[in-house]
């Protein structure tokens, strides 16, 4: 869960708080700041808390991730898109697997049908 730094900035000029002031109130320094909202670096989620505390908003407000959801639970797009050729791969395989089902089956009924028939 990262801070975004365009909302950082957002949220600390709505909040009428100087750079200066902010880092004054988390003790670091101003370059700090002004890394963190030019996305050259992004803070450490262990200043989530004490920034989000800072501006009086949410964390939530600040990484777009709901409190709710850890971010064990956030999973890189990648992931999903790995899982989804995994799943597509495994329909396609039981759907041929159906099919050569149902052609046992046909295959099946036609020699019962023909037996039955030779047989009468």
């Amino acid at each position: 869960m990262q801070i975004k730094g365009e909302v950082l900035r957002t949220v600390r000029k709505e909040q009428n708080m100087s750079q200066e002031d902010l880092a004054l109130e988390l003790k670091v320094t101003v370059s700090t700041i002004s890394n963190w909202e030019r996305k050259e670096y992004v803070p450490d989620e262990r200043y989530n808390k004490p920034i989000a505390r800072a501006l009086d908003v949410s964390v939530y407000k600040l990484t777009g991730v709901p409190s709710n959801v850890s971010s064990v639970d956030v999973k890189p797009i990648d992931t999903y898109e790995k899982e989804n050729i995994l799943l597509e791969r495994l329909m396609e395989s039981f759907e041929q697997f159906i099919q050569e089902k149902e052609k046992n089956i046909e295959s099946d009924k036609q020699e019962f049908w023909e037996d039955d028939w030779r047989n009468g």
